[in-house]
């Protein structure tokens, strides 16, 4: 039995909303961590007159967080890529069924359906337009807050999620 059937529209706007979401805790601590090193050369290069190391710091850490933020973009041209190639669309358009056992995931150009038991979601993100879903495999489920806004089903979508998260 579905409990929840709702449109959602995955696109380039749908990765500039989550951007910063799909970066697990993990890589933002190694980010924390790396640039509080960088931090501290720098301060010790500039305490103890050795300019040479502290502008080195700061090339390296310039260069490595240029590279990281290249592959992120890089990562994402390559996901549309691949949309276009199966669809040949820039987007897709997802109909997504919440069940008792599982979320059914049906893409209506393809005609594809995927399954996620709710045992393998992770996390659940807000974002201004959104609700997201992500997997521990680093996938993610797009709800738009206006379509559940829309039939009035906002706050029981919400509680059924997190009761699923729980078990």
């Amino acid at each position: 039995m579905s409990h929840f059937t709702i449109k959602s529209i995955v696109s380039k706007e749908t990765y500039k909303e989550i951007k910063w979401h799909l970066i697990s805790k993990s890589d933002k601590i190694h980010l924390a961590i790396m640039l509080f090193g960088a931090l501290m050369l720098i301060i010790m290069g500039v305490v103890s007159g050795k300019f040479i190391i502290s502008a080195a710091a700061v090339v390296v850490t310039a260069a490595f967080l240029f590279a990281w933020y290249r592959n992120m973009k890089k990562a994402v041209k390559l996901q549309f890529q691949r949309i276009n190639e199966s669809t040949g669309a820039d987007e897709l358009e997802l109909e997504i069924s919440f069940n008792d056992e599982k979320i059914t995931i049906f893409c209506t150009r393809t005609n594809g359906t995927s399954f996620i038991d709710y045992i393998n979601l992770n996390r659940f993100v807000k974002t201004k337009n959104m609700y997201v879903l992500f997997t521990k495999a680093k996938q993610f489920i797009v709800i738009d807050k206006a379509a559940l806004a829309e039939k009035g089903m906002r706050k029981e979508f919400l509680r059924f999620i997190r009761s699923k998260m729980e078990e």
